[in-house]
């Protein structure tokens, strides 16, 4: 199938799509304005809502002003905001705002219980945080605007004091704990002075100050040996644990535990970088350009976190050592010391350097106790500032809620979707005969001609051209669609009543007629006969007096006011029953025959296929059939079957009349006629070919009734 060819069912796949949605603009419309007036009026009965929106800065636990050298606190922690977002939101802060504003909002909202005031505010409450910064946005919803101003700002003081006195709260634990640990060295050390004393009394230890000279080098040997054993202990205790964590863990154990500012902006850049990638994934396909850069960018971020954290690892490596070294240093020496200072000094005054050292490290445990509690009790009465309110929330002065501009627009697209939809639905459901293609494909018939909506009654005069011109070329292509020229006889019928198609035989009769050839249309429909009120004629005798008593046709046929149109009426014995015999008597086809010969052109206007075997017999004894089908009228089913009796019985079906067909609407009709409209229309603005007025047999009103009924 080449380019054109795909290129033309496209186009005609949209003109199908528009073709429903022109067809049905009535229900669309309807739908579309139904849809938008109750959207209009549940948003503006919908009370206005307030919004007050304050923001704050949350940072780490610090003090503000530096008072002892410490270890850096942690720069950057992923979680760190996310936890505190959470904190903000839950129970223990908003039931303190609860019982904090309006002089308690569960009666101020007049609400059973304190736990339906906490879930109306948390519906009401949003927090947002501001990528890339420490900044978080608390905006409350109410219909009070300072109510909600009043919530806003609250939950900022309660939140931020909730931060100041959880940490003083923990840290004075920690002093107290702190000051009953000193209390027990205190006892300790007096313990281990008053051991000292006495054995330096009953050893008779010669001292100066407090230690023997030799025990002054050894004392500061077995303190830097401590020391030593302490870091290298800490060092290697450091390296396995670290060595222990997975590569995720240890990014963000190192960056805690080593202030190394490359290390922490390269761990920023990496949790930015995983983001953003997720971010791309959701909106590209892994192998899109912007894809692969960022994945690029990516690894080399890995890789110099992974080469950063190796060196930082290979660095503890070396500390360890050097620790381990230094200890095998000092503990050589102390060794060397003991042995010299044994070698000096006599045994007996071992049991009095013993406690001497002894009360040494109980003096130090008590001094490194005492200067703890001393710096944090100093830290804890330091001004904190660990959230800070950047904008207070202030009164609004408009609504938030209800969005008009944004419900109607979202109205006006909700009731074009649903409206174009519901018209779809429609048309999926509706199984009538829409376009010529229909009829084509279900029926395997030709289409012969379209007739337009509101067509009148061609026998009454001033018809318009368009519509005198549907029936001429029904005409032209039933001539071109007989299979024998010498055949003048048709049978016209429809599937169900109602289709048009005695309204098709008249009209088609005359425009036989205007075409020089002598026509009769014979009214074979004995139960409902139509075609003597169409013409405006009396019922009178006439098939059915010819088949039950043999009268002659001349005394039966009937002029009408159009010239060279016979008409032969039903006649007033055929109703009931006795049709079919009747029908499909010999007589019958005698009188077909006879007619045949008699007229050049006899057209029989036969009962619904459907419901009765009248027109099975009629299509039979005729054999050549029209079938007129009206637009959207029966389900396509019913005109297969009718096809089916018409085939069954020994008819034989020319074509298919598509009737009663609203142009306008209808694209694929439109097509057919609105090239002929602007042909007949003279160069001057006068139209070419109007017909010849005729005396009327009916009124504009009956024409029009007639139209729609038969």
């Amino acid at each position: 199938m080449d380019d054109a060819t795909l290129n033309q069912e496209a186009r005609l796949h949209f003109v199908d799509y528009w073709r429903v949605i022109k067809s049905r603009w009535v229900l669309e419309l309807i739908v579309f304005l139904v849809v938008v007036l109750v959207v209009a009026v549940v948003t503006y009965l919908q009370p206005n809502q307030y919004t007050a929106t304050t923001r704050i800065k949350v940072e780490y636990e610090r003090p503000s002003v530096a008072v002892f050298e410490r270890l850096a606190y942690p720069t950057y922690d992923p979680f760190f905001l996310q936890t505190q977002y959470e904190i903000i939101q839950s129970k223990k802060i908003l039931d303190e705002v609860i019982d904090r504003v309006a002089g308690g909002l569960e009666q101020h909202w007049k609400l059973p219980g304190k736990d339906l005031a906490y879930r109306r505010l948390k519906g009401e409450l949003s927090v947002r945080r501001y990528r890339d910064t420490s900044l978080i946005e608390i905006a409350v919803t109410d219909p009070e605007p300072q109510l909600a101003a009043d919530i806003a700002n609250a939950i900022a003081d309660v939140f931020e004091r909730d931060r100041l006195v959880y940490r003083r709260e923990e840290t004075l634990k920690g002093i107290t704990k702190l000051r009953e640990e000193l209390a027990d060295q205190a006892n300790r050390l007096q313990k281990a002075q008053a051991n000292v004393e006495r054995l330096r009394k009953e050893l008779n230890v010669p001292v100066f100050g407090d230690v023997k000279l030799s025990d002054f080098t050894l004392q500061h040997l077995d303190q830097q040996l401590t020391q030593a054993r302490v870091e290298a202990v800490g060092s290697k205790s450091k390296l396995d644990e670290l060595k222990k964590l997975p590569p995720d863990q240890l990014r963000h154990t190192i960056a805690t535990l080593i202030n190394d500012p490359n290390v922490q902006s390269l761990l920023q850049g990496l949790t930015e970088s995983e983001l953003k990638m997720e971010v791309l994934k959701q909106d590209f396909g892994p192998d899109h350009p912007k894809v692969l850069a960022e994945q690029a960018s990516l690894e080399k971020l890995r890789e110099q976190i992974n080469a950063r954290l190796e060196g930082i690892l290979r660095g503890i490596e070396v500390e360890y050592e050097v620790a381990q070294s230094r200890v095998v240093e000092l503990q050589k020496q102390l060794e060397e010391a003991k042995t010299q200072s044994m070698a000096l000094e006599s045994d007996k005054y071992l049991p009095f350097r013993n406690a001497q050292d002894e009360a040494a490290r109980e003096r130090r445990l008590y001094e490194q106790l005492d200067e703890r509690i001393s710096k944090e009790a100093i830290e804890l009465e330091v001004p904190r500032s660990p959230v800070e309110v950047i904008d207070r929330a202030e009164r609004s002065l408009i609504p938030s809620r209800p969005r008009r501009t944004l419900n109607l627009a979202l109205g006006v697209v909700a009731g074009l979707v649903l409206g174009v939809s519901l018209a779809f639905f429609i048309e999926f459901l509706d199984t009538s005969v829409k376009r010529i293609e229909d009829v084509e494909r279900y029926l395997d018939l030709p289409v012969l001609g379209v007739v337009p909506q509101n067509t009148t009654l061609l026998a009454a005069g001033g018809a318009a051209p368009i519509h005198v011109e549907a029936y001429r070329v029904i005409r032209t292509n039933l001539e071109f669609s007989k299979p024998d020229p010498a055949i003048n006889s048709y049978c016209i019928l429809s599937a169900g009543p109602g289709e048009g198609k005695s309204f098709t035989t008249a009209n088609l009769g005359c425009v036989y007629a205007q075409h020089g050839a002598r026509v009769l249309l014979v009214d074979c429909d004995l139960r409902r006969p139509t075609l003597h009120r169409l013409f405006g004629l009396r019922q009178e005798d006439g098939v059915a007096e010819h088949l039950v008593e043999g009268r002659p046709l001349t005394e039966l046929i009937v002029a009408s006011p159009v010239p060279n149109v016979s008409v032969l009426p039903a006649g007033a014995l055929g109703h009931g029953n006795g049709a079919v015999p009747l029908l499909s008597s010999q007589r019958m086809a005698d009188l077909i025959q006879t007619l045949a010969q008699q007229f050049d052109v006899v057209l029989y206007d036969a009962p619904p296929a459907l419901g009765v075997s009248d027109a099975a017999v009629l299509a039979h004894q005729v054999g050549h059939v029209l079938l007129v089908v009206q637009h959207r009228r029966y389900p396509r089913q019913m005109t297969r079957r009718a096809r089916q009796i018409i085939e069954h019985s020994g008819g034989k079906p020319l074509g298919v009349v598509i009737n009663n067909v609203a142009i306008n609407q209808a694209d694929t009709y439109f097509y057919y006629h609105h090239q002929y409209e602007d042909y007949l229309r003279a160069p001057d603005g006068a139209t070419r070919g109007t017909t010849t007025p005729r005396p009327a047999a009916k009124s504009s009103s009956d024409e029009v009734k007639l139209t729609e009924r038969y």
